[in-house]
């Protein structure tokens, strides 16, 4: 992400390999205003990435465009360097690469925290308690792995210094193999084809970590943030850099087929684009071939604009107004993301990305002109030597003061961020008391297996009892219970009644982790509950979600395995019963394979219930009953802090209501091992409670109120399930 370091070096004697030089062979790199021109195009597709627009949801390929650049710029001042002197100095290089990097990055952390810590939820904190520490040493990207923090529908602020994590240990490493390289082997060539050797075995290590059955959304993680699984770009730019230095040769900008050039530079533009409309980032395929191409076509371009020879490519690249927002990319890209998450600026909406990058380009701007310039030319050193330290103390005293100034700004906000507790999005809501419904006599309940259960009159009031404050429980009764089995026939008690509590996983998707998360007290006694979720997948492995709210898109190829981790959970918690909620990912068309297929079509449902039916006979098969949670009415709302924007079709009834028809259908032809369980009736027929965010956050998500009422309407039914 940095732009280019000028240097003016101008006289060499020998190359590296100990040989005489020609007239120009000594000829620096210099500066290359192309190759910010290069990095302009990359970060203003990252910003709109970022912006959340359908139309540039690949545009986080921005990035590789960043690596490639960067091995190919930081190898060539190197061996710039090398020529020059006859050596490289690694105290100079990465004090450059300090003064370059770490002035905006403080700048960005300090406003970050301060705003958070004045300003911010509880969520954006326990965010920054995560992700602020491994920032300030630049290891972002591992902290994210190992924190298990999904880069994708994760707003932490910071989210986004992953990238410049895998940079900084580039430039931490690369100058130490770059020595040994070229004391080892002496030909320019060999060490280029060592090191394109290498960024190929990345790739094909990433693709063979991409393969069937194994992308799981940690494996996705992995391969997106990771230093190894990224490092094929800044591979193939410093490889190339060894063997591509056209400005050393007189007649480079007269050869004939400098048509050829720029025939290159158009296609690798193309393909750069076509990767940036047309990506998602949990698609399998990024990792199996995409991120390759997108670094052979970044590295074709870069080697064309800084050919004298290019007559199109390279002066488009290197016109002023884009070279000028390139030499910027590195602030634009630090400030972009952390004001994106204040204002909001993350949902395809323009107004909103247009407030964000305004106070994104004055704040880049303001740190350009004031900090960033005039350290990086040497400011703090001018003004220790205009106060008479001599310069035998020049490097401690500056150094010094910069760490502790550093240290004094950041060390209070780290202290700070430890303290806050954990949040979980999903967690949260009024506190509730779980009542076990009085179970009816067993005459009663035998009658019940085969009538029709008529609605409570007074179902609605036991609801609406439990939000209104943090001490608010809800209580309810043997009708409220009845209330949710309205029209549903209710299965034969056991001739015993249950051993208690009843051990039961429940499994599906993020509608299964908020219920089994936001347990009501009291419910310990009546239920052993084991969160079995995974989130984002409900049965699926394969296709892409496509919604009316176009901004959006959702793949799953990164569930691989979900039905092993239902069965994992259910034998880790030793449970016999696995309740099954799914519905939130199961109301949308899909595309798999290139082919649209419509929600509630024959081949739609064919899906489903295939997915379905692979589920329950996992379960099945390790000895578990199946109970199918009626899908509820969900009410969609956008809400601060959720990974997923209110989608149209997750309110609309009329598919929630086929999905429950499906549902029926699999537990009447499966009787034996498959149970339907009718949820609360209040989440169709009662508005009040159906878009109360007390009882589900975001309209679909379940907090404590709404656990509580599901717990309550279903517990005789789970508890009658004969196991």
């Amino acid at each position: 992400m940095s732009p280019t370091d000028p240097t003016a070096p101008t006289v060499a004697l020998v190359q590296p390999s100990g040989r005489p030089i020609g007239p120009l062979a000594h000829r620096p790199m210099g500066y290359q205003p192309s190759l910010d021109g290069v990095r302009a195009v990359s970060v203003i597709a990252v910003l709109l990435y970022h912006g959340g627009f359908s139309w540039m949801h690949g545009g986080f390929f921005g990035v590789e465009v960043f690596f490639v650049v960067s091995g190919f710029l930081i190898t060539s001042l190197l061996l710039d360097e090398r020529e020059k002197t006859g050596g490289v100095s690694l105290g100079q290089f990465w004090l450059r690469r300090a003064r370059r990097l770490l002035p905006a990055l403080v700048l960005v952390l300090v406003a970050t925290g301060v705003y958070a810590t004045l300003w911010g939820d509880a969520q954006l904190q326990s965010d920054l308690r995560r992700d602020f520490p491994w920032a300030i040493f630049y290891a972002a990207n591992w902290g994210q792995i190992v924190g298990g923090a999904q880069y994708f529908g994760n707003l932490s602020p910071l989210r986004h210094l992953w990238s410049l994590a895998v940079e900084e240990q580039w430039y931490l490493l690369w100058p130490l193999l770059f020595l040994g390289l070229t004391t080892v082997f002496r030909r320019a060539r060999v060490r280029a084809g060592l090191l394109l050797t290498l960024a190929v075995g990345v790739m094909v290590l990433t693709w063979w970590m991409a393969r069937d059955p194994q992308l799981t959304d940690d494996r996705v993680n992995f391969l997106y943030l990771s230093t190894l699984t990224r490092s094929s770009g800044l591979l193939l730019g410093a490889g190339a850099a060894f063997v591509w230095r056209p400005w050393r040769n007189r007649r480079s900008g007269e050869i004939r087929a400098w048509w050829l050039l720029d025939v290159i530079a158009v296609a690798a533009v193309g393909v750069l684009g076509w990767q940036f409309v047309d990506s998602f980032l949990t698609d399998r395929s990024i990792y199996r071939w995409q991120l390759a191409t997108v670094s052979v076509a970044a590295l074709a371009l870069v080697l064309v604009v800084v050919h004298p020879a290019s007559r199109l490519a390279r002066p488009v690249f290197a016109f002023r107004p884009v070279a000028e927002i390139g030499k910027r990319s590195y602030g634009l890209y630090l400030w972009s993301w952390p004001v994106s998450v204040a204002c909001e600026a993350y949902t395809g909406s323009w107004s909103r990305f247009g407030v964000a990058m305004g106070i994104t380009v004055v704040a880049s701007e303001l740190s350009y002109r004031l900090v960033e310039t005039p350290i990086r030319r040497g400011a703090l050193g001018r003004w220790f030597a205009a106060r008479n330290l001599g310069p035998s103390g020049h490097w401690h005293v500056i150094t010094t003061s910069g760490a502790i100034t550093v240290i004094a700004l950041l060390a209070p906000l780290t202290v700070f961020f430890s303290r806050v507790d954990h949040v979980d999005p999903a967690a949260g809501g009024a506190e509730a008391v779980f009542v076990l419904p009085v179970a009816p006599s067993s005459v009663d309940a035998a009658a019940a297996s085969t009538e029709t259960v008529a609605p409570a009159a007074d179902a609605s009031a036991v609801a609406e009892s439990s939000v209104a404050s943090s001490e608010t429980t809800i209580a309810t009764t043997a009708g409220a219970l009845a209330t949710a089995a309205a029209t549903t026939t209710v299965p034969a008690p056991p001739v015993t009644a249950p051993v208690l509590p009843r051990r039961m996983v429940v499994v599906g998707d993020s509608m299964a982790h908020s219920l089994a998360i936001n347990l009501p007290d009291g419910i310990e006694s009546t239920f052993a509950i084991e969160d079995g979720s995974v989130e984002g997948c409900s049965v699926y492995d394969t296709g892409d979600v496509r919604s009316q709210r176009s901004s959006f898109s959702r793949s799953f190829a990164n569930c691989e395995g979900w039905s092993d981790r239902w069965v994992d959970a259910a034998v880790d918690s030793q449970s016999n019963l696995a309740l099954v909620v799914i519905g939130a990912w199961d109301v949308f068309d899909v595309d798999v394979d290139g082919r649209r297929i419509a929600f509630a079509s024959p081949e739609g449902d064919a899906r489903f219930l295939a997915g379905l039916q692979q589920g329950i006979d996992a379960l099945v098969a390790n000895g578990v009953h199946v109970a199918l949670l009626e899908v509820a009415c969900m009410r969609p709302a956008d809400v601060k802090g959720a990974g997923v924007p209110a989608l149209p079709e997750r309110g609309d009834d009329s598919r929630v209501a086929h999905l429950n028809d499906l549902l029926r259908q699999v537990a009447a032809e499966q009787s034996e091992t498959v149970s339907f369980v009718p949820g609360p009736v209040q989440w169709c027929t009662d508005e009040a409670i159906a878009t109360d965010l007390g009882y589900r956050w975001d309209g679909v998500h379940v907090y404590k109120p709404g656990a509580n009422l599901v717990y309550m309407t279903i517990a005789q039914s789970l508890l009658d399930i004969p196991l």
